[in-house]
């Protein structure tokens, strides 16, 4: 099974900011069209009786023209029947479903792109402590200055509601994640898209081959770990001792 995610959603027509057209409710017209009954139609969808004729009550107030009426006696017998207006919205409403999978196909597209998720690799992190210095709200969200041990200063951005119930206050002293995977190494500062950059000392290198699992040590208490492929450490010529800059996004830095 292929490693990625799918956005879906319901449509909903609203008319006066109520419900009118959905997918139920356009199962439900077709079924009184093949069935000639609100009560077959409503034991066809596993529904009471009363759901179906609410919701056909509500479709025909809502609607400009009437979506469902009875024809009483006459040749071939009476009956609930949906009308020629039922039949039109029944074929806008498909055509609508239709552009809104294809939209949710471009979304889907997008969000995998976006979180790149084609590893299976169980997360490994690396733990820091500090101190919160600064907070800024943002929106819907909290940008956090964290300052640790040794004086260097991350950046955080958390949800506006995690900020509140945690109760995360200027001068807290706080713990740290940040995924292993998350983490690139370079031997000079750079400047680039992430928002945090530390520099510290290689203390270790354990290449199996395949992945070099590289230690850097911080500060004379704490330590990071960056995963990277053996041949980007055999091309960055990596060695125990070398000055390192790690770098990650603001996002990437999960406080617990």
């Amino acid at each position: 099974m292929d490693n990625v995610f799918n956005v879906n959603g319901n449509i909903w027509i609203k008319k006066d900011d109520r419900n009118f057209i959905g997918r139920g409710r356009i199962e439900l017209l077709q079924n009184i069209h093949i069935h000639g009954s609100i009560s077959k139609a409503a034991k066809k969808m596993k529904m009471s009786y009363k759901a179906a004729w609410d919701s056909v009550d509500i479709m025909n107030k809502l609607s400009h023209k009437e979506l469902v009426t009875k024809v009483i006696g006459g040749k071939g017998g009476g009956g609930t029947v949906i009308t020629a207006h039922a039949k039109e919205i029944i074929e806008s409403y498909n055509e609508v479903l239709s552009l809104h999978r294809k939209y949710c196909n471009t979304l889907s597209k997008s969000f995998n792109k976006q979180i790149d998720d084609l590893s299976n690799d169980e997360p490994v992190f690396s733990r820091l402590t500090g101190e919160i210095f600064d907070k800024r709200n943002i929106k819907e969200n909290y940008e956090l200055s964290i300052k640790l041990n040794d004086g260097q200063i991350l950046t955080s951005i958390e949800n506006k509601k995690f900020v509140i119930e945690k109760d995360l206050k200027i001068n807290d002293k706080i713990n740290l994640l940040i995924e292993t995977s998350n983490i690139v190494l370079n031997k000079e500062n750079t400047n680039n898209s992430s928002r945090n950059q530390l520099s510290g000392y290689i203390t270790s290198i354990n290449d199996d081959g395949i992945n070099s699992n590289i230690t850097i040590n911080c500060n004379k208490e704490e330590s990071i770990h960056a995963k990277i492929t053996s041949s980007s450490s055999k091309k960055l010529g990596f060695k125990v001792g070398d000055e390192i800059f790690a770098t990650f996004k603001a996002y990437n830095v999960n406080i617990i």
